[in-house]
Formats: structure tokens, sequence, C-alpha cells
């Protein structure tokens, strides 16, 4: 009888507390619930020899603060003697603990089971107890029929087997660890960076009664502490975190003690530096996995390319893993592009934008910005023509954040303005409508971003508003978030001056540069990462870095950026069917089978075109004619240097023998910071950066 001894002390502490303060705690529902489940489980001999502890919890329950808990709540039961045959001492005055699976594995859910979105609130889990089969367990939740890749993900996690998993957004991912984890006594641990996922995945499980809970930084010390007790007693099958948690020695220790059955890596691109969303948290986790026993290990993404699939294998150790890709399609998304050039660019999208938004087919709606102020300034346009809508940014206040994502969860707001940092792992249904007010940074995230449109399979709309101002604005993030190997070098050289006889305990770093210099610096050997206590890093610095590794990592880095700025480039600017472009992206060789519309390209809005639509140059020949529009954007005064620039290089010769005009006016507009952004612009070939290099970059830096 360890569970129900070991889980005593502690609840009778909580009960005796809640006793003396006169506040019924809900809370400790979970706990009251864990020892009657461990109390049922004991044998005959074992009941009779815990008959004392049995009786003082049952007394201790019977006067609880309140009375009964609501109808059907965990903590409706009571612990009472039962007769004197030597049965029971735990009886349930509501007759169930749902914990009955029906003879066929069917649902067994209580009728009158109380649910909540707060880790530790009172409500009656029912645990399955059938045979761990996919259909049985889907029944179980309520569910029909899987969706495609599902059951192969569900049946490898049951046999034990390593799963990369790749879903398009909408397409099912959580189910696929969710069944595996209700099946088993056994822990599910789903570690994601989206606390708002995590916080929408928990709350569906436990309004219905599955036994799950979350350890997160945003919940109260007292919600923490009580996922924790249901992790120790046994009541959690799955736990969501994230993956800082696992830089804490004893968080690993306490699921270590558990026993994991499924390790789960959800967002798993965020592994992989080829991913858009690399995160060097992630980068503990092969070390935890390997510490609890090598579990079986399922990783899921929306969004892995070939090369980022191969990347999360690696570094995970799949061990000839179920490769489970359901297609990348979405054929109830139409894809739309609108492009706009020179000074009207601002009037335009927002001529498009509200002549859209009088389609009401086409709320709710989410609109992406690239800055903060863009979204701010955005979201007032619309209130200003009369819509619902609110900004939603990483500078508003958590409480105003989370007040204006409810509201749009809840439908009292139809527009939420907002950066990249709304709608991870949000899941509202029923979005109508997704536009991108400027372009995202890679085919990666747009895809991800437009894939929150259209969940409940019906029809939704994804629109780009595209200029040629984005390419500068990206060419400039792509050249700020590039890290060099001095930078890294120096992070190095700060590790050796901190360290005492080569080792320190250190925070973990905050901003993306430290964080990824760290990570460089392990990955060429400078240093070795383990987890410290309270959320620490244990560091071993080696006196010597690999600055041949540290240049090969930062030089692959540094290609990634551009091959995603020509990717997006080439699906924002490029004349070829946009679904047929993404599915290629991701190496989805299908043919695309939209529901109604595909494309712009295939079947052309009047409603979307903007009043300057950039339409593909024909030449002009040798005849003359009128000359077509710059395409670029120049900044005045970095064009004008530039012409004072080129009069003095050409010396005696025409002007247009340094550079042409839209030569120039196209590196004003792009203000490049190194010879392989110059050389990116056409009209610069080997010759111009050989001679004139140095110079330009000099006046446009």
């Amino acid at each position: 009888m360890p569970l129900f001894h070991d889980a005593f002390p502690d609840l009778v502490r909580e009960l005796e507390r809640e006793a003396r303060d006169g506040v019924r705690e809900p809370q400790l529902d979970l706990l009251v619930n864990a020892a009657r489940s461990h109390w049922k489980a004991l044998s005959p001999e074992q009941q009779i020899d815990a008959r004392p502890m049995a009786e003082a919890l049952g007394a201790l329950t019977k006067a609880r603060p309140g009375g009964p808990a609501t109808a059907g709540a965990a903590g409706a039961g009571s612990y009472a003697k039962a007769g004197s045959n030597g049965g029971s001492y735990v009886s349930e005055a509501s007759g169930s603990n749902g914990a009955g699976a029906s003879s066929g594995g069917g649902p067994s859910r209580s009728a009158s089971a109380v649910g909540t979105s707060v880790p530790g609130v009172g409500y009656e889990p029912h645990f399955y107890e059938g045979p761990p089969d996919p259909d049985l367990l889907l029944a179980h939740i309520g569910l029909a029929g899987f969706r495609p890749g599902q059951r192969e993900a569900v049946t490898a996690a049951l046999e034990g087997r390593d799963s990369l998993v790749v879903m398009p957004t909408g397409g099912g991912k959580s189910l696929c660890y969710q069944l595996p984890g209700l099946a088993s006594s056994r822990l599910t641990v789903v570690v994601s960076p989206l606390v708002a996922l995590m916080s929408d995945q928990l709350r569906r499980l436990t309004e219905d009664g599955h036994p799950a809970v979350m350890i997160a930084s945003g919940m109260t010390e007292e919600d923490n502490r009580a996922s924790f007790d249901a992790l120790r007693s046994g009541l959690a099958r799955i736990v969501f975190c994230s993956p800082e948690r696992f830089a804490s020695s004893w968080f690993v220790s306490v699921l270590e003690q558990r026993g994991v059955d499924l390790f789960v890596i959800d967002e798993a691109h965020c592994l992989a530096e080829w991913g858009h969303d690399f995160r060097p948290d992630y980068l503990r986790l092969p070390v935890a996995i390997e510490r609890l026993g090598r579990p079986t290990v399922m990783a899921a993404t929306a969004t892995a390319t070939e090369a980022v699939a191969g990347e999360i294998i690696d570094r995970l150790g799949l061990r000839d893993p179920e490769m489970v890709r359901s297609g990348f399609d979405r054929p109830n998304l139409s894809f739309d592009v609108a492009g706009f050039e020179g000074k009207g660019t601002k009037d335009g999208k927002r001529a498009l934008l509200l002549g859209a938004l009088t389609d009401p087919e086409l709320k709710p709606a989410i609109i992406y910005c690239g800055t903060r102020k863009d979204c701010e300034e955005v979201a007032g346009m619309l209130r200003d023509d009369g819509h619902e809508a609110a900004h939603y940014h990483a500078g508003l206040p958590s409480d105003r954040r989370a007040g204006v994502q409810r509201a749009f969860m809840d439908g009292s707001l139809d527009i939420i303005v907002a950066t990249n940092a709304f709608g991870m792992g949000v899941d509202k249904a029923d979005v109508r409508f997704v536009c991108h007010w400027a372009m995202p940074t890679s085919v990666e995230a747009y895809y991800q971003e437009a894939g929150r449109g259209g969940r409940d399979g019906a029809p939704s709309r994804a629109l780009l508003l595209a200029s040629r101002a984005d390419l500068s604005r990206l060419i400039h993030f792509n050249t700020q978030r590039a890290i060099e190997p001095e930078t890294v070098a120096s992070y190095h050289r700060r590790l050796l001056s901190r360290a005492q006889d080569g080792v320190l305990e250190m925070e973990r770093p905050e901003n993306d540069d430290d964080r990824t210099s760290l990570a460089i610096v392990e990955r060429a050997g400078g240093a070795r990462l383990a987890p410290a206590a309270s959320g620490r890093l244990h560091v071993t610095v080696e006196r010597r870095l690999d600055p041949r590794t540290v240049d090969q990592i930062c030089r692959e880095a540094k290609d990634r950026g551009w091959r995603a700025y020509r990717a997006i480039e080439a699906y924002a600017f490029g004349d070829t069917c946009r679904r047929r472009t993404l599915l290629d992206h991701f190496g989805d060789r299908t043919e695309g089978a939209p529901i109604g519309r595909c494309c712009d390209v295939h079947d052309p809005d009047l409603g979307f075109n903007p009043p300057k639509a950039l339409k593909k140059r024909k030449s002009s020949g040798s005849g003359g004619g009128a000359q077509e529009p710059s395409p670029n954007n120049p900044a005045p005064e970095v064009y004008a240097a530039l012409v004072v620039w080129r009069r003095e290089a050409a010396a005696d010769k025409p002007a247009y023998t340094v550079a042409t005009n839209r030569t120039l006016e196209a590196i004003a507009d792009v203000r490049p910071t190194n010879e392989l952004e110059l050389g990116a612009i056409k009209g610069v070939g080997p010759a111009f950066l050989e001679k004139f290099a140095d110079d330009v970059l000099e006046i446009v830096g």
C-alpha cells in the first residue's frame, strides 16, 4: 500500500489546515480522490492494516468546510466505515469515481463531472482501464474517427515505438499523444513552449474528467503545488510543461520517481537550428530523456521541411522512428497575395483590408503585423472604421494580453491585430480570415500563421499584403540576427573569466544572442551543460573553442537565413500556384485538392486586387516608350549620396557605366550591410563588388 501510505501524511496535514482556515480549498479534491483510488487498489489484507488511516481521513473529509463539493466533484465522497466484513472502508457518496470503463471500453465519463481549466481545481477524473486499442481509446474520449496519420502515430506510441509526427496546423497532432497518455497508468510528459496551447489542451481534457495537469511559470504557487501533488500521487497521467523546466534537476527527479511511459516534444522544430523558431532550451531534452530511462519518444511539429525533420531525428536520437506525414495541404484554405510598391503602399493596404472586412463572412479575423507599432496603428484604423478590433503584442501587460485573447476566443471581439506573439497554440476553430499586413520572415512562419484559419474545416482565406519595402525590412532582420564567430568567441571568453576551476553555475541566458552563442559554444566543444538547482545551468567550460567549427556553424546559420528570405520572396512575388509553392517547400509532392478557390494565380478575386498591384514586367526593348515606375522605395538622403558618389567614381565616363539609376535606387532601398546582400541586388555584379563595394557599404551604413 505504498501510494496510499505515502499520500496520507500530506493529505491529513492539508485537510487539518483547511479546517483551521474554515475555507474549502477545491484543489484538495484532487488529493482526496487520489487517496480514494489508491485505497480501492489495496488488497483486503492491506485495507485492514490501513483502517486507522482510512477512518482518520473519513472524519476529516466529512468535516470539510462548506459541506460536500458540488455534485459529482472529486471531493464529494467521504471516508467512512462501510461495513464489518473487512471490506472497503472508503465509499463514495456519488457512487462513482469516474474510473470505471464500460465493458466495451467506450466512454466512461460521469454525467455530472465538473471540469475546469485551472490545474488543481476539483474534478472527478475517470481513468481508462481498457486495452491499448486505438479505437477503444478514441471512443473513450467520445470521438468517432481518426484524421489522416493519427491512427499510425497513436499505434506507434502504444507499441513503444519512437515517432516523428508532421501534421499541418489544425491537423490533430495533440490527439496523437493524448490517447496513448490516457491509456497508461505511467506518465506521459508533453513539452511545449506554448503556454496558451497547453492551457487550452488541459482545459479540454479536464472538462471531460481526464487526468491531466500543467506546470508553468505563469501559474500560482498553489496551482503548481497541486499539480506536483497529483504527479507524485499517481492521479495525473499527462503533464504539460515548458522546456525550461528541464533545467531543474529536482523537476526531472520528480518525473523519474513517478516513471515516464511517453515523452512528447511538441513544436519539435524548435530543436533544429534549421528550423524557423530554434530554441536552445530544447537542447537539454535529449539528456533528460536518457535520465528518465529512455521512454518512448514522440516528436511533433506542423512545420518541418525534410532538412528540419532530419535534424530532429538526429538530435533526439530517435530509434527507427515511425514517420507520420499526413500531408501539408489545407484544402479549405485559399491563398491570395496582393503586391504593392511605392509611396502609395500604406494607403493601398488600408483600402484593400477595409474593403475585404466589409464582408461579414471574413470574421472572426486575425491580422498579423511585423511590428508593435503597426499592430497599434492597424487596430486603431479598424476601430475608426467601425470594427470591433484590438491589438496584441508582447509589449502589453500580461493581464491585458490575456483579456484580449479571452475576448477573441469567446467571440466578443471580431478582429485581433497581432505580432507573432499571438496564436501559437490558440485553438479557435472558426477563424475565417488571416491577413498578413507585412511579409513574415519565412514560409514556415507564414504557413503556420495562415493555418490558424479554418480549423473547423469550413472555408477560410489567407491574404498576404506584400511590398518591396518588406524585403528591405527582412534583409535588415536577417543581418541583425546573424551571429558572427567573434560574438561566439567573446561569449566563450566571458564564460572562462567567470568560471572557477573551469566550472560555473549561471542563470539561463535571457537574450537571443546569448542563448544562441551558448548553444554554439556547446556544439563546438567549448562547454558542457547540465541542469542545476532552481532552474540554473551547470557549465563546465573548456579552455579551447574550435574556431573552424564555430565558423562553420555561423556560416550555415547565415546561409539558412538567406534561403528563408529567398523562399518567402519567391512565394510573394512569384507567378506560380501559391498552394503548389507551399507544398513543394515542405517536400509534399501530392496534388493539391482545394475545396473551392485555390489561389489568386488560378482564380483572381477582384475584391482582393490592390490599387497598385505588382504585375510581371515586360522589357521595353530598344524602341523606347514610357519608362515603367521604379519598384524601389529608396531613402532620399541615401540615394542623393549615392548619386554624388557615382559622379565622382565615373570621372570622365558616363555615370551609367558605374551603375544605373535603377540600381542606385535599389541600393538605397535595401541598404545592404555586407557584400553578400549588396551582390544580391539586380545590376550589381562581381566587377562592381570588386571596385566599389567598400565605398557603397560605407555610404549606406
